[in-house]
């Protein structure tokens, strides 16, 4: 994780930065009659919006592989970046999420435990 998180930090120095909403878990996001109508709860931070976008790709331990990201990632008006380097900040929130998992959401722990082994092999496969 430490060369992860260096590597995301030497990129991310180099990105725009925006104010971003901070707390992008799907509890936060409320739908009507399945179309997105609000983003609630913020906690306002400045970066790169892809942490916005990786925070809500990895806030449910659902659908947590290659297809789901690269497929949604698509839609993101986002900077040129490789595929390892969207990896390795999924591998970030990972890592984060599953702290948080581990107090507020334990039923989850096993789900994204095994997304963590899943998104390592991947960060090996896209070198």
């Amino acid at each position: 994780m430490k060369s992860i998180v260096e590597n995301i930090s030497e990129i991310a120095g180099q990105r725009i930065r925006y104010l971003l909403h901070g707390d992008t878990g799907i509890h936060n996001f409320v739908f009507n009659e399945h179309s997105l109508v609000g983003v609630i709860d913020p906690s306002p931070m400045i970066g790169p919006v892809l942490y916005d976008f990786t925070y809500a790709f990895c806030s449910s331990p659902d659908d947590l592989d290659q297809e789901t990201l690269f497929s949604t990632f698509s839609f993101l008006n986002h900077e040129p970046l490789e595929r390892s380097s969207l990896i390795e900040e999924v591998l970030f929130q990972l890592y984060c999420r599953i702290g948080i998992c581990i107090q507020h959401h334990p039923h989850d722990l096993q789900s994204y435990l095994k997304a963590w082994d899943y998104w390592k092999t991947q960060i090996s496969n896209n070198s």
